[in-house]
């Protein structure tokens, strides 16, 4: 029973995502942000030391933020060119 309620609603999100092609696309990779964030990021948890060499603008630890929104930024291009 439990395999068949799951059967039954991924087709309903199959025909939804059919109905609402971009629209379904674009909401599921929003709602997937967060989480890519977090796997960019988590790496970053356990380091002690970070050395950026080269660039200009911001250096530093002033710029992995900003290296980490940009990566985030691109990713539903990346999914769309996929």
């Amino acid at each position: 029973l439990r395999a068949r309620a799951e059967a039954a609603a991924a087709a309903a999100k199959a025909e939804a995502f059919g109905q609402f092609q971009d629209a379904a696309v674009v909401e599921m990779v929003l709602q997937r942000l967060p989480q890519v964030a977090e796997a960019v990021a988590q790496p970053l948890l356990g380091t002690r030391r970070v050395t950026l060499v080269g660039g200009s603008g911001d250096v530093g630890v002033a710029k992995i933020p900003s290296e980490i929104l940009d990566l985030v930024t691109r990713l539903p291009g990346a999914v769309g060119a996929l």
